[in-house]
């Protein structure tokens, strides 16, 4: 086991030598007669603990306590040994950080004991120091990571709302992939039975996937997770995901992330269905109009149809608007 480094700075070398035989079991000792040699061993080297004696030939030790803890260093602990009894200078050494303070009048063994209680509490902080370090980064790398998910979720949204071609969603969803380095697979069915199959990399889909995809559709589930892999469906949308993350929070994030993505991709074929078959009335009505005369109903049903058009043309029927922003 690797033992505490340990500065003590101590002008009486009985004692010192007393305090370094009963921890040398656990500890490594820096010895320092005075500040200015202590001075100079911080320039050297970092400290787990540092013991220091109140009164020292080039002054008291506060001060210097209260350097040494000024930022707070949290991987170690200051602790005085003193002979002075007074509540003033427990006070004093709190102020300046100090987490101990031993007195001097105490027999070898129980000074023993003190010595051991230090390097066991020391021990256990710097135990809950490392884990709690370990829980903030991963708290710090899920938010992080949560702030990616909710970018690039938001950006494929965006997309959504301006897709006017179907074709286009392979894109769109290869670059969302990316984000988590995931494969997939999707199939858009539309209301008519057309469908559209997308792969990574616009490769072709194999009849064993096709078929996969039927099996799992025959189940009403909307979310089904079988090995690294992960189906979704929201009515017109399906969409198998592979080679998801294995621990539970992260898979558990990316599912409610691509439940949304297939819902938005359903909502998204819906509106491209409702504004091309508004936009086939159009037409057909324009063709009706043709051969009639231009009395004041065909007046009225010219400028309906121009209303129907000017929706249609705020609602992206163009592929000219595809980079437009909505929100």
């Amino acid at each position: 086991m690797k033992k505490f480094s340990v500065l003590l700075v101590e002008d009486n070398q009985i004692y010192a030598n007393l305090v370094q035989l009963l921890g040398g079991d656990r500890a490594e000792f820096t010895w320092c007669h005075n500040l200015e040699a202590a001075n100079r061993a911080l320039d050297n080297q970092q400290f787990d603990i540092y013991l220091l004696d109140l009164y020292l030939p080039d002054g008291d030790s506060i001060e210097f306590c209260r350097r040494i803890n000024t930022p707070k260093k949290e991987d170690t602990i200051t602790v005085f040994l003193s002979g002075e009894t007074d509540l003033e200078w427990r006070l004093r050494a709190f102020e300046a950080g100090a987490e101990n303070y031993i007195q001097k009048d105490i027999g070898k063994e129980v000074l023993k004991i003190k010595l051991d209680s230090l390097l066991d509490y020391q021990a256990k902080r710097l135990r809950a120091l490392k884990h709690a370090k370990k829980d903030s980064q991963i708290q710090t790398d899920r938010t992080f990571r949560t702030q990616l998910d909710h970018n690039a979720l938001i950006h494929f949204y965006r997309q959504c709302l301006n897709l006017n071609d179907i074709n286009k969603f392979s894109g769109y969803l290869s670059s969302l992939m990316q984000s988590w380095e995931l494969d997939y697979i999707a199939r858009l069915t539309l209301t008519d039975g057309t469908e559209y199959h997308f792969k990574n990399n616009d490769e072709a889909i194999c009849d064993m996937e096709l078929e996969l995809f039927n099996d799992l559709e025959a189940n009403s589930a909307n979310v089904q997770s079988f090995g690294q892999s992960t189906f979704f469906k929201y009515n017109q949308a399906e969409l198998i995901v592979k080679n998801m993350p294995t621990d539970s929070y992260n898979k558990g994030s990316l599912i409610d992330i691509f439940h949304y993505v297939v819902e938005a991709i359903d909502i998204r074929l819906n509106e491209i269905a409702k504004l091309q078959h508004m936009d086939s009335i159009i037409q057909e009505i324009k063709e009706h109009l043709a051969d009639r005369h231009d009395d004041k109903s065909l007046a009225l049903v010219n400028e309906l149809v121009d209303d129907l058009a000017a929706i249609t043309s705020e609602k992206d029927l163009s592929d000219d608007n595809d980079d437009m922003v909505f929100f």
